[in-house]
């Protein structure tokens, strides 16, 4: 047959069929070291380190305490903060690493050198015990207490949070639960876990997911948290004990301060901030105090009480007065102002009547500013009060002046610990899209918008036209971490 005649793959078949040459002497010479380099070299790095001038540690020898560096705010909470033990050891000259099948994430680029820091042994998988030396704080998915009533089994770590996939991958994976299938088990979550309060859910769509379940305090004290499922058109409350009308403050003609009106904005008290609850911690002196200053001498408007305990709002009056009382020059001077405060014709001062002269008994003085302070220019127009009997604290030099307690404020606590959100990634809408504040008279209101407003912008699995395709990790951490759980 002409050699034109023949087919593609019969000339491939008969080019195939020559004699190899000094190809094969070539492959082998280069095969050998290939396999020097990166077989032979790194499992003698691994087993008998002291080739290269490094000793293995000794099974009788202490482990080596690593201090953790002080975590920042807004670090995973599964992160050791405490001391720990590091008892593996590096290869030398780390040549495993020409292994690495791909980059590390970026929380663990700088392992990207000590593969046995999380491969402990020869050709082994990512065990459980490796990730928990850095990771100690991590949390079940099922409580311990809660464990014993379900039939589920927690997986592997590596299961999940699979990494030489890039520096992003761990993130990404965390979003969306790679590796996981949760509505496996919530789909019907009764047969997994029979006593659960958990409602089954499939979905973020429609109906097939229940309503949220909103964290509320019921007194102070950590134990006194509880959960409850929002229902329509049944506002949830928590007693504060505190007096803040967001309707009064949100008034579009504005309120009056001390100096001028203003008109406020939620932005104003609710100020962005890298935490995990997405905002500054709001305070008396940089929130409040500017428009409800603490002063008790009407002729003296900036000197103010403390924002504290009240014996030491009560001292700072009692003190006050007494001072006066022992220098007539400074009590002439406040005497002098409060004329000129009477004289003022058709102004309305709510302290007219405590603007008469300083002439008789300081302590009388001092327990009548109190009364007026604690009862009606400040205290209890954001705190519940209540006067009571008997002597304060007699290592004070308020112990003699009019009791008072005031009710102690629920501390902030996360509303959806089961839950994340990302106030920054909803930056673009207004806040009273979601929450409403305006129309908020009390402030044991708790102004969670429903699951619906959320699916007003969120599908689920499946994407929608003009919505965001949000499944399981998008909303939800697969860990319960012991600080988040409420008592049910």
């Amino acid at each position: 047959m002409a050699e034109q005649e023949k087919s593609p793959l019969q000339r491939e078949q008969q080019a195939l069929q020559k004699p190899l040459g000094l190809k094969r002497p070539l492959s082998w010479l280069l095969f050998v070291p290939i396999l020097f380099a990166f077989l032979v070299l790194p499992l003698l790095a691994m087993q008998v380190p002291g080739l290269f001038g490094v000793e293995h540690t000794s099974p009788d020898e202490k482990p080596q305490t690593v201090r953790a560096e002080k975590l920042p705010v807004n670090a995973h909470p599964s992160l050791q903060s405490t001391p720990v033990s590091n008892t593996r050891n590096t290869t030398a000259l780390a040549l495993d690493s020409i292994w690495n099948p791909g980059p590390l994430a970026s929380a663990h680029a700088n392992l990207e050198g000590d593969c046995q820091a999380c491969h402990a042994g020869n050709f082994s998988r990512v065990k459980d015990e490796s990730c928990l030396v850095c990771h100690g704080n991590m949390g079940l998915h099922v409580t311990e207490q809660t464990l014993p009533d379900t039939s589920f089994e927690e997986g592997r770590c590596a299961s999940c949070h699979r990494d030489h996939k890039g520096r992003e991958s761990l993130a990404e994976q965390n979003k969306h639960f790679v590796g996981a299938d949760c509505a496996a088990c919530h789909t019907d979550i009764k047969t997994v876990a029979p006593k659960t309060e958990t409602l089954a859910v499939s979905d973020f769509a429609g109906d097939k997911h229940p309503a949220f379940r909103i964290t509320v305090a019921t007194g102070p004290e950590p134990s006194d948290l509880r959960r409850i499922r929002m229902a329509a058109n049944t506002p949830i409350v928590e007693k504060t004990n505190l007096k803040f009308p967001h309707d009064v403050h949100l008034d579009p003609k504005g309120i009056d301060s001390p100096s001028k009106k203003v008109v406020m904005e939620c932005a104003n008290c609710h100020e962005p901030a890298d935490t995990a609850t997405g905002f500054k911690t709001l305070n008396m002196e940089s929130h409040c105090q500017e428009c409800h200053k603490l002063s008790f001498e009407p002729a003296l408007p900036d000197r103010q009480v403390p924002h504290g305990p009240v014996d030491a709002v009560l001292s700072t009056v009692e003190e006050f007065y007494s001072y006066l009382a022992l220098h007539p020059e400074e009590r002439n001077k406040v005497n002098a102002q409060r004329a000129v405060l009477r004289a003022r014709p058709g102004e309305k001062n709510p302290n007219r009547s405590n603007l008469r002269n300083l002439s008789g008994n300081p302590r009388a003085q001092a327990a009548f500013a109190t009364v007026e302070l604690f009862e009606n220019t400040a205290c209890a127009v954001c705190h519940e009060v209540k006067a009571v009997d008997g002597l304060g604290n007699t290592k004070t030099s308020g112990s003699r002046m009019p009791q008072y307690e005031i009710a102690e404020i629920n501390p902030a606590h996360p509303w959806m610990p089961m839950a994340k959100f990302d106030h920054k990634a909803h930056e673009f809408e207004s806040c009273e899209s979601c929450h409403k504040a305006s129309k908020s008279e009390e402030a044991s209101d708790v102004l969670m918008p429903a699951i619906d407003g959320c699916q007003t912008c969120h599908a689920g699995s499946k994407p929608v036209l003009n919505k965001v395709q949000s499944n399981c990790g998008v909303c939800h951490e697969y860990h319960i971490h012991k600080k988040e759980v409420a008592v049910k």
